[in-house]
């Protein structure tokens, strides 16, 4: 297979600055009643520079993924903070793995690490209202599972509609998306998509929980900061 590297960014800066001048008026249309949500650690950066761009709160929905027991790199579910969960039921069928597997490893990540970054990184608290909100999801690192746990939050929040940003994503994961969600926001749908680093010159560093937090702290419009203070700001 060969690998769609037509389309290459500098680093998570540039991708940054090309979201923010393709999409800026499209984003600026609907800010009444809008909330930004990153999707993971890595999506951090570019939620907090999107907030204070459009001056819009934002928060973090957490979830961790779950992998085949005897395969560290297949992903077969996902659980977000909600206690929402997806299962990628093709390959538990064709794995043959138990549902009590899923179930019982899927409480154990909820238990051991998501509530443990609740706790560090909200201070305990739970995720912002999403009633009737324009849910904007966003991510460092395209990833099917994560969106649609996200959506599958959001609907049962209430969220008004849901879109989703990506400085590059699967073709195919287009595709599913553009029947789940409101709006797609992206550079580059690649055909062969591989992983992330491909897309990006410089190396891809993972983010740390610390840094994270420092982020965090200093952001004006992470609504973890002071929940119920804050009120709703849009």
């Amino acid at each position: 297979m060969q690998i769609d590297l037509d389309f290459r960014l500098q680093n998570r800066a540039e991708a940054t600055i090309k979201l923010f001048e393709t999409f800026q008026d499209e984003l600026c249309i609907c800010r009444e009643n809008q909330l930004f949500c990153a999707l993971s650690l890595n999506a951090i950066p570019l939620t907090n520079m999107l907030s204070k761009r459009f001056d819009v709160s934002y928060d973090i929905l957490f979830n961790e993924i779950l992998f085949a027991p005897n395969n560290s790199e297949c992903e077969i579910a996902i659980i977000d903070e909600n206690n929402e969960l997806v299962i990628h039921e093709e390959l538990i069928k064709s794995f043959n793995i138990n549902l009590d597997y899923v179930y019982s490893h899927s409480n154990t990540l909820y238990e051991e690490e998501i509530l443990k970054r609740i706790n560090k990184l909200r201070k305990g608290k739970k995720i912002t209202s999403f009633k009737d909100k324009h849910i904007l999801f966003v991510d460092d690192e395209a990833n099917v599972l994560r969106v649609l746990v996200g959506v599958k939050s959001a609907i049962n929040l209430g969220a008004k509609n849901i879109s989703y940003m990506c400085a590059v994503i699967p073709k195919e994961m287009e595709i599913l998306l553009e029947k789940n969600i409101d709006k797609i926001f992206y550079l580059h749908s690649a055909n062969n998509y591989v992983d992330n680093q491909h897309y990006y010159i410089e190396k891809v560093k993972e983010l740390s929980c610390e840094d994270a937090l420092e982020i965090l702290k200093n952001s004006d419009n992470f609504m973890g900061n002071d929940i119920e203070n804050k009120g709703e700001k849009q």
